[in-house]
């Protein structure tokens, strides 16, 4: 797929801008205290703006949880880090808003049921690119992770999915994603471009309009992908050796979508 613009979210303390950004060609935006980094293609609000940041997301945890009551995306001796149905006091996700140049969204856990983000991305390249935002989830390499999430809206060049595998600049990742018009897809990003591992491709079992859980279970250089419980086209010889996982969300340029996310479940 061809991701345009990606603006990586930053932690308050690291933010950072890259003006290079425009220099290869407008490729990316990202989250809260953002950065503008070259050659991305997924989506993300915005560049270098500043966002209300109320609480961070959880990427430690000091130690696992001893009950899930959710199905467990790995197998059942790996130790549950994260189960989250947004309905208790502890959210991976934080309260947060962004308006920039790119996009403009705001998240929220909505009733103690779900994790919304409301996102609109704005034209900014004559309509031709996208943008990438970025949720932390944790630090891990190998791992087994589940999350169901719904994408409301009239447009098809909307997605959302799990990276994972990223440096901690977010210079680096995997991203496994599915498309407002059932397909899926899975994409490297390093080097400041995007080079395509599954290329995008149908699949019945995408429910449009509807709730889709997705998987990745990463073991070493082995991927395995789960859509609905249902496996599609895995991936082996993986190389890259980051720590982050985050949920990623995108939409093209003009396109508005809401996001609803629940049933978190991380095993490490």
């Amino acid at each position: 797929m061809d991701y345009n613009f990606y603006t990586m979210k930053k932690h308050l303390r690291k933010l950072l801008y890259f003006a290079f950004a425009l220099a290869f060609g407008l490729s990316a935006c990202g989250q809260a205290d953002q950065q503008v980094v070259a050659t991305i293609e997924p989506t993300s609000p915005a560049s270098a703006t500043q966002a209300q940041a109320a609480d961070e997301p959880t990427t430690e945890a000091p130690v696992s949880i001893p009950e899930c009551e959710l199905p467990l995306p790995g197998p059942e001796d790996w130790p549950v880090y994260i189960c989250d149905t947004f309905d208790g006091t502890r959210h991976t996700f934080p309260t947060e808003s962004q308006d920039n140049p790119y996009a403009r969204y705001n998240a929220q856990v909505i009733d103690g049921q779900y994790y919304e983000v409301d996102y609109a991305a704005k034209g900014f390249a004559q309509f031709q690119r996208s943008t990438l935002t970025w949720f932390d989830i944790a630090k891990a390499q190998d791992f087994a992770l589940s999350v169901s999430g719904t994408m409301d809206s009239e447009y098809k060049d909307v997605s959302w999915g799990i990276a994972f595998r990223g440096s901690e600049d977010k210079k680096s990742f995997f991203l496994f994603s599915i498309m407002n018009d059932g397909t899926y897809a899975f994409e490297i990003f390093e080097n400041n471009g995007w080079l395509s591992l599954i290329s995008k491709r149908g699949y019945n079992g995408i429910l449009l309009g509807g709730e889709n859980t997705l998987t990745v279970i990463a073991e070493g250089k082995d991927f395995r992908f789960l859509i609905n419980g249902r496996p599609v086209e895995g991936f082996n010889g993986g190389l890259l050796e980051g720590m982050e996982v985050f949920l990623v969300v995108s939409a093209k340029e003009g396109a508005n979508v809401v996001y609803s996310f629940d049933d978190l479940v991380l095993q490490i």
